[in-house]
């Protein structure tokens, strides 16, 4: 079998590094392409097969996965994937797309080709360790036949209904996860300006009703200084559009998304769309005048 994967960054190299073992371990083959031409060279030095462009890919696979930033550049290679993937092919989308979108690339695609949005939760860590979760608006036969697949970067793969339905959880998961990020600014700034101890009161959060992933992983990278550089403040804004666009769609009134959707498009339009995500934390640093730093990193 050939198995392709389209889009090798943080995410997608974790989980394209876990499908080569995979693919390796079963005598299968991996073909990769990438814009940044440098990751796919490593790649091809572990094993894979380089390829210069996603139509490539494509061509030669059975089974295809893209891992990509946003709707438009989803939208804009799947001419090139549907046109030249082969009768019987699979496409697993696994990035973070807009429902309306994703519509749009079925209608574009040829009865023979199964399409299957496959967005993953779990962080770039989660990819490399092959831990993630696959939320899937699949046919449970489709998810039955690619199970093996699946696992070799995912410890889940849940079926979530039909498809879209895949991108509706992930945006359900992303609306709670940027509305915590920027909660965890606001109680960790109340206790800053109480003069608490901020490595104690993380450890009391994670220890309490209050404990999730956000306070787990983020206050420490807040602390820190790095503000989480493994995704981008931009990419979150996006994520939390994507979110409002879904709540306009579905009729569903989102106060608190639209609000916290807000302060992303404030906080990208002064520290620009690169800079780490969590730098959403800065705009209350700068409106009161101190930064949230444990005494670790004092």
């Amino acid at each position: 079998m050939n198995i392709g994967f389209i889009g090798l960054g943080n995410m997608g190299s974790g989980m394209a590094g876990n499908l080569l073992s995979y693919c390796q371990e079963n005598g299968y083959e991996l073909y990769v392409t990438d814009i940044n031409r440098t990751v796919v060279t490593e790649f091809e030095k572990r094993g894979a097969i380089a390829c210069n462009s996603a139509q490539n890919v494509a061509r030669q696979c059975e089974v295809v996965f893209t891992s990509l930033p946003s709707a438009k550049e989803i939208n804009l290679l799947a001419p090139e994937i549907l046109q030249n993937l082969p009768r019987g092919a699979v496409w697993f989308e696994t990035s973070t797309n807009e429902l309306v979108r994703w519509e749009q690339v079925k209608a574009l695609a040829p009865s023979y080709i199964t399409l299957v949005d496959a967005p993953v939760t779990g962080g770039a860590e989660g990819a490399a360790a092959g831990t993630l979760t696959m939320l899937l608006g699949i046919d449970e036969d489709t998810l039955i036949n690619h199970k093996d697949i699946l696992a070799s970067f995912t410890n889940r793969a849940v079926r979530m209904g039909p498809s879209g339905a895949g991108y509706v959880a992930k945006l359900c998961q992303l609306h709670l996860n940027y509305l915590a990020a920027q909660g965890i600014g606001e109680a960790m700034m109340l206790g800053a300006k109480a003069d608490l101890d901020l490595d104690v009161l993380y450890d009391v959060l994670g220890s309490s009703c209050a404990q999730s992933y956000v306070v787990d992983n983020y206050i420490p990278k807040v602390l820190d200084g790095s503000y989480d550089p493994s995704f981008s403040l931009g990419l979150a804004h996006k994520d939390m559009q994507l979110i409002s666009n879904l709540g306009t769609h579905l009729s569903v009134p989102l106060p608190l998304g639209d609000k916290v959707c807000s302060s992303y498009k404030k906080a990208e339009a002064i520290y620009g769309s690169n800079v780490p995500h969590l730098k959403i934390v800065n705009l209350l640093e700068d409106e009161t005048g101190r930064l949230l730093r444990g005494k670790k990193t004092d």
